[in-house]
């Protein structure tokens, strides 16, 4: 149930930021619901581990306030016997984490990006209409086509206004065409036969040109190349970049962290006489937050060609050592109480 609540929540936010994209034009909408369905893999991998993170917290949790803990404990079964009874459902959550983060979600984001890349050239052939202004580089230039050829993908008697500040050019054109720059993926009209005119006229900086063709950058194509989270995981481990690597890592840590979290949970969760039942979820809370952020800076660290001590796997430690430690603490501070 707490998987499929934050799962939901995620989803949610997402869904809405699709929407108000939408809503402006950025997006169709009709491709709002393909985008939050491919994102959803992504979010399942995050909540995952947290989720059942926090479900074994709130179980010892009410263990401890049921004294079912003491029971336990007299019966002879400690920590160790916790995480062996938590562990077969954490080596589940742990491979079906891995299948996603593996192949699931690097597949969802390649599609995200052409299903985006797709939009992108959509709407821009869409602009193509005869006989009214559009309105490019954030209105910046004003392009107006007095036709369209029959296959429509020449503008006919073309008109085009550039301001910016206090310079002003105007260009007319017999005809333009799209064409994208396949280097520097930039989209440009391409206009044939016609003049351009720099200032205004009367002024010392006027001035008219006449051209064969001339093109006008109108923006970049929505890449839809493959980046390092949407690239295959048998080709990370065959890069021997830095980012590819740390990609590669950041997938590896999600099922681990399952684990990790599982005998962190177990650790923080142990019965303390005087001790909220319920107290551990903010330890747990602090202890996630630091476990993931560390796992954040270790990526970042990669992709600026920073080496990291141990390739970084040190940072899974780290949740296990804060759990021992808050327990050791808590665990000191009643003592010194009850003295």
């Amino acid at each position: 149930m707490m998987l499929f609540l934050l799962w939901f929540v995620l989803l949610g936010g997402r869904f809405s930021l699709y929407l108000a994209q939408a809503a402006t034009g950025q997006l169709p909408g009709s491709m709002v619901l393909s985008l939050t369905l491919l994102k959803s893999f992504s979010f399942a991998v995050f909540a995952m581990p947290v989720a059942f993170f926090f479900a074994i917290l709130i179980v010892l949790g009410r263990w401890n306030r049921d004294l079912e803990s003491v029971a336990l404990a007299a019966s002879g079964l400690g920590p160790l016997d916790y995480f062996r009874l938590f562990l077969p459902a954490a080596l589940l959550i742990a491979m079906a984490n891995a299948a996603l983060s593996l192949y699931a979600v690097p597949e969802s984001i390649d599609l995200g990006n052409r299903l985006k890349a797709k939009a992108t050239q959509a709407a821009d052939i869409k602009l193509w209409r005869a006989g009214r202004f559009m309105s490019l580089q954030e209105g910046k230039l004003l392009l107006f086509a007095d036709a369209l050829s029959d296959d429509g993908e020449t503008m006919l008697n073309v008109f085009v206004q550039f301001r910016e500040g206090a310079s002003q050019m105007l260009v007319s054109a017999e005809k333009a065409v799209r064409y994208i720059d396949e280097v520097t993926q930039t989209r440009y009209i391409m206009m044939v036969n016609g003049y351009r005119y720099d200032g205004l006229p009367g002024q010392s900086s006027y001035r008219q040109m006449k051209f064969k063709e001339y093109g006008l950058q109108v923006g970049k194509v929505a890449s839809s190349a493959k980046k390092w989270s949407a690239m295959p995981t048998r080709q990370l481990g065959s890069s021997s970049e830095l980012s590819a690597y740390a990609e590669l890592q950041d997938r590896l840590s999600r099922p681990v962290s399952v684990i990790v979290l599982t005998l962190a949970g177990v650790i923080l969760g142990r019965y303390l006489p005087g001790r909220s039942a319920y107290s551990s979820i903010i330890v747990g809370i602090v202890v996630f937050v630091v476990y993931y952020n560390l796992m954040a800076v270790i990526r970042s660290s990669y992709i600026e060609g920073e080496r990291v001590f141990l390739s970084g796997l040190w940072v899974h430690i780290a949740p296990v050592a804060l759990a021992w430690g808050a327990d050791y603490l808590q665990r000191w501070s009643s003592g010194r109480g009850r003295s």
